[in-house]
């Protein structure tokens, strides 16, 4: 039975009256609800103060418009909830088919797999995560596809899907550290593989600690070279401040025997020294004057430690003194043999 068009107005001026009586609004307010009530009484026939009596006899049972919407909400509320539950409880048929066929197709991305096929491996599991994009089985499967391929990026994304989808899923963590470990990323990877020891716990196989130790070993490896390398770098340019000549020349001591060390502070040599290095003849005409028999023994008169002579003593030896000039008193034509060609030769 519906409520009479007089019932319904007798609950609006009900509530009107409520409003007024607790002081709800200004008086200015009230003076126009008590306007408002006074004609909606008038225009539905009813006296104001037998609104009481009208709604006792109504089917709204004495109830007022606060009470009844407040009613009416919760009950929306309960009905939304039981519709909810049953979504989870019975599942449409329909549902149940699309979760098979999306189970079919991962089931045939593992068979690839099995069978090397990498990229049909990847097509199957695309096509189950177009059907059923919520699962985190898929996502990882097809992480593996991509690390097989050596795909190293896109696994990192599949992997991390999964474990957006599931955090609880160890498998999503275990794709990740091995996509991370490829990519040369082995802190990256050790933490990836600690979650899979920290959700597994007591069931953790002996391939995921072997996996963790891996990653661990790399990532102390990479400490450690860290640490090596600056101290390689430290000692080489130690090596190479002494072993350079004044200058920045070579050290022509090491190079013609130890007892010529002292001769490097001798300005007049080095000024020769000089000269001969700006000519690009100078190591060829070395290397000639080298095969004398007598410059020889002298060279290695002065590597046996024979002692350091002095500048005039070296140059009235014959045999220095005619290296010296072919050393220092030549052309200062750059030499042009083993020039390349023109390369527009024909």
């Amino acid at each position: 039975m519906s409520a009479s068009k007089e019932e319904i107005a007798a609950l609006i001026v009900n509530y009107f009256s409520s409003i007024v009586e607790k002081k709800e609004i200004s008086e200015d307010s009230a003076d126009s609800l008590n306007v408002a009530m006074d004609c909606i009484s008038e225009a539905f026939g009813f006296e104001r103060e037998a609104v009481s009596d009208i709604l006792e006899r109504s089917e709204f049972k004495g109830q007022n418009l606060t009470d009844m919407l407040n009613s009416a909400s919760k009950a929306s509320e309960s009905n939304k909830k039981d519709d909810a539950e049953n979504v989870e409880v019975n599942i449409p048929e329909d549902d149940a088919e699309t979760k098979a066929e999306a189970e079919d197709l991962k089931m045939q991305g593992n068979k690839a797999m099995a069978n090397k096929d990498y990229e049909l491996a990847i097509n199957k599991y695309t096509e189950a995560i177009k059907i059923l994009p919520t699962n985190a089985i898929y996502y990882a499967n097809r992480a593996a596809a991509h690390s097989s391929l050596k795909e190293y990026e896109e696994a990192v994304k599949d992997a991390e899907s999964a474990i957006s989808i599931d955090p609880s899923y160890f498998r999503g963590y275990s794709r990740l550290g091995f996509a991370k470990y490829a990519q040369g990323k082995p802190e990256e990877a050790l933490e990836a593989y600690k979650k899979v020891l920290d959700i597994e716990g007591d069931n953790a196989t002996e391939a995921m600690k072997r996996d963790y130790e891996s990653a661990k070993k790399k990532v102390e490896q990479s400490l450690n070279l860290e640490k090596t390398v600056p101290e390689q770098s430290r000692d080489a340019d130690a090596n190479a401040s002494q072993g350079a000549g004044v200058g920045g020349l070579p050290d022509l001591g090491s190079l013609l025997g130890g007892g010529l060390g002292g001769l490097m502070n001798n300005p007049q040599l080095m000024q020769a020294a000089q000269k001969m290095m700006s000519n690009p003849g100078a190591m060829q005409n070395i290397q000639k004057m080298m095969q004398d028999p007598s410059i020889r023994q002298m060279a290695e008169g002065f590597a046996s430690g024979g002692g350091t002579p002095n500048l005039s003593d070296l140059m009235s030896n014959p045999a220095l003194r005619n290296m010296a000039g072919n050393l220092f008193g030549g052309s200062d034509t750059p030499s042009t043999e083993g020039a390349p060609d023109n390369e527009n030769k024909q």
